[in-house]
């Protein structure tokens, strides 16, 4: 079983003149099987302009990590699916996971046998202690809630475990709790941390792995 590949980017997103232009270029070279995804991308436009920049950003970093590990992109069918995430619906060797917050984009994509992938980034926002904790006990099982009660770096702590939640439900279409609070699992298996710094602004992204 050839090993699973894994490659992921992040930037700082932008608008401009040329951010349509750059997208319908790059479109022209997918399949038409790729429509719905589009048409879901442009309807963005008349919505949010955020969000649409957002998820712009979000797509031309998967052009460029499907470029860049000779993927052919004409080959490939992108939809989303029942949960509203973009996936390619027609090759089970290739995911991919896009997430955004505040000013940045993050894109990993995954290329092996059954390929899954789940990511997540999130901005440090300036929580207060109290906040922090308050926080933490909505979504931090019991025995992680006691060891960010004594971590020396609740900021990394914090962040860490709220991005691997997030990024293994999108990797799984579910949490990995059964309960709210306390009574909860932490995230399980593999997952790829870190943390970026741009423009003044913090992010602790996570990438999850079966």
């Amino acid at each position: 079983m050839a090993e699973l590949m894994i490659d992921y980017t992040a930037c700082m997103v932008s608008g401009g003149a040329g951010l349509i232009s750059r997208i319908e270029s790059a479109a022209a070279e997918y399949s038409p099987l790729c429509g719905e995804y589009f048409g879901y991308l442009y309807g963005k436009r008349g919505k949010k302009v955020e969000a649409f920049v957002e998820s712009a950003c979000g797509f031309l970093l998967l052009d460029e990590l499907l470029k860049k590990n000779g993927v052919n992109r004409a080959e490939l069918a992108i939809a989303r699916n029942s949960d509203g995430r973009p996936c390619v619906i027609n090759r089970s060797d290739i995911d991919f996971s896009i997430s955004h917050s505040e000013g940045a984009a993050f894109c990993c994509l995954a290329v092996g046998e059954d390929a899954r992938v789940g990511a997540d980034i999130q901005r440090v926002r300036n929580y207060s202690r109290e906040y922090l904790e308050q926080l933490a006990r909505t979504f931090m099982s019991k025995s992680q809630l006691e060891s960010f009660l004594v971590c020396s770096d609740r900021e990394r702590y914090f962040y860490t475990a709220w991005t691997d939640r997030e990024a293994e439900y999108k990797r799984c279409g579910s949490y990995p709790w059964q309960f709210v609070g306390n009574d909860g699992a932490p995230a399980q298996g593999e997952f790829t941390n870190g943390r970026i710094s741009a423009c003044g602004k913090k992010y602790y992204y996570s990438i999850s792995l079966r």
